[in-house]
């Protein structure tokens, strides 16, 4: 518990940061844009790629990668339900759906490993890797697919989807493992360095961004409940249906429960769609998951 409270204050500090910036004018608001454009072809990819390259892939628990599917099918289905009882605009519905699925699995991560060692850390990072992949890929494609122009074709949206640079940076590192090819040290470190500033630049940007108004407070208290307890609700059943061991059954029902992830934030900024509620929405989420995390691990890890 202390060692994740530890790590969370630096993330903290960053978005009061970020707020500060804004308020003493040293960044504007729109500012937040460049920063996201940062991460999203610079800092994401490389530390997508740095991160899986340092992940052991054990063939015995190649299952977990899976199990992220049927969470983000499930609060997708409970979204869409949502969206038809209060409908929302084509942008607003973009951000909703996309928040709802993404899971911020990096915010759970500390918590493994200070309570499982490497056993809980490398099984949290095969649950990401899967959580990942449908991030650029699915996800992504919802987020261009709402933000399409009139005439913007399919094969348009999945092109874009496809050239996603965190997508390239996961299938090669996948295929570097795969072929054992080892890459040279700076060339490591190179990426390794780019891929540090992605949570402080992503926080950064939240803190200019965010205005907490009663416009979006409803909308993304519903965007959290359907992420952290509808994927708490998913977790469980997963977790009844499948003989997981002790540590597996704690990663896989936590990182099912993880608050917004930030790429709902970057994903709304590069698609232009709803950005105000998304840094509401991310923020009121990761404030929410201090508390809420710890809970489930006091409550399931014994």
């Amino acid at each position: 518990m202390k060692e994740f409270i530890l790590r969370i204050i630096p993330i903290i500090i960053f978005f009061a940061l970020g707020c500060l910036f804004r308020q003493f004018r040293i960044f504007k608001k729109e500012d937040g844009s460049v920063f996201l454009n940062l991460v999203f072809y610079l800092c994401m990819p490389a530390l997508t790629f740095s991160s899986l390259l340092e992940t052991e892939l054990n063939a015995r628990l190649l299952y977990i990668p899976l199990l992220p599917v049927a969470v983000m099918l499930f609060t997708y289905v409970l979204s869409r339900f949502v969206l038809l009882v209060k409908p929302q605009n084509k942008k607003t519905t973009g951000t909703f759906l996309i928040a709802s699925m993404i899971m911020n699995t990096g915010f759970t991560l500390p918590f493994f490993y200070a309570g499982f060692g490497n056993d809980g850390f490398a099984k949290a990072i095969l649950f990401d890797i899967g959580n990942s992949f449908l991030i650029f890929t699915w996800v992504y494609f919802i987020a261009v697919k709402a933000a399409a122009v009139e005439g913007h074709s399919k094969l348009k949206m999945l092109t874009k989807t496809i050239l996603l640079p965190p997508l390239w940076a996961l299938v090669i590192a996948l295929i570097l493992k795969q072929s054992q090819i080892a890459m040279p040290n700076p060339v490591l470190s190179f990426f390794k360095i780019a891929g540090e500033p992605t949570i402080p630049l992503i926080m950064i940007a939240l803190g200019l961004y965010f205005e907490p108004s009663l416009k979006y407070i409803s909308k993304s208290l519903t965007v959290i409940s359907i992420r952290m307890l509808g994927g708490l609700l998913i977790g469980l059943l997963l977790m009844k249906l499948i003989p997981f061991d002790h540590v597996t059954k704690i990663v896989v029902i936590a990182s099912s429960a993880a608050p917004v992830g930030y790429n709902s934030l970057v994903f709304s900024s590069m698609e232009e769609l709803d950005v105000p509620f998304a840094a509401t929405t991310v923020s009121l989420s990761i404030l929410s998951g201090i508390f809420y995390i710890p809970l489930l691990f006091f409550i399931f890890g014994n």
